[in-house]
Parts: structure tokens; sequence; C-alpha cells
């Protein structure tokens, strides 16, 4: 496997921008959320880690299970129409499966509401 100095050649790297965006997200609008927190560290240090260890390592098998999707270095052509419906569909369910993992990482495992 060869890295590139490209994010965008890293499959995983949409899904971490996004983890990243929807925390701050969170964090600013969730009563009792500090960025200033242990709770912060673990969301972005840890949980950034591991979504972007986990849709690299899906979006890599992808590429190599359906080898359209693969881009190629210093390819002209934009990719064919297959790829870009797949492509499509899998960042819009990265974007679902992130923002329901984020929220209820948020708001019912770091900042949970004590029972009463």
């Amino acid at each position: 496997m060869q890295l590139t100095h490209r994010p965008e050649d890293f499959p995983g790297f949409f899904a971490t921008v996004m983890w990243v965006g929807i925390g701050v997200w969170l964090f600013w609008t969730t009563p009792g959320a500090a960025f200033l927190s242990w709770q912060a560290a673990i969301y972005f240090i840890f949980g950034t880690l591991a979504v972007g260890l986990f849709f690299g390592i899906i979006g890599l098998t992808m590429q190599r299970l359906i080898p359209v999707l693969k881009p190629m270095p210093g390819a002209a052509k934009p990719p064919g129409g297959v790829a870009q419906v797949v492509g499509t569909l899998y960042g819009v369910a990265q974007f679902v499966i992130v923002y329901f993992l984020a929220k209820s990482v948020v708001t019912k495992l770091l900042f949970s509401a004590p029972a009463a």
C-alpha cells in the first residue's frame, strides 16, 4: 500500500472530517458538553482515529473488491457512472452513520444525564 501526501487518497478522510465537524457542532449544542474536558479528548482523539481507521478499511476493501472504484493516478478522464453512483451512495451512508454514531456517543455515552 502506498500512501501519498494527498488526503483525498485516504478513503477514511471524508468520514474523519465529518466526525470532527459533527463533533464540534454537537459539543456546541449539547447542554453540559464542554470542549475543555476529558470527554472532548476521548471524542476528538480516540473517536477520530477509530472512525478514520474503520471507514478507511471499508473504503480500501471496496476499492479492492470493485476495481472500477480505485482512483487511477494521472487519469485524465472522470470516473465512470458506476464509480460515481457507488461513491455517492458510500458518501451518503458515511454521513448518516457518522452523524448518528457521533450523536449517540456525545449524548448517551459521554454526556448522559444521571439517573434520578
